[in-house]
């Protein structure tokens, strides 16, 4: 009987214990998420830039030539 009884107590701390990761699991998932959502915002923003920077080099290109 006390072989069962720590048999169910192990098997009580496992399955709350793979709860608890499956949980800390969404949250580094969603975590995750944020993150790629900031690093495609930071290379659209990069991009832009380079944009900006491309178009203001052809602008002084041309207004020496004139």
């Amino acid at each position: 009987m006390e072989i069962l009884e720590t048999l169910n107590n192990k098997l009580d701390k496992l399955i709350h214990d793979h709860e608890k990761l499956k949980l800390e699991n969404i949250s580094l998932q969603q975590e995750l998420e944020a993150l790629r959502n900031d690093n495609d915002e930071l290379t659209r923003n990069n991009q832009d830039m380079f944009l900006r920077i491309d178009s203001t080099l052809t602008l002084i290109k041309a207004r020496r030539s004139e």
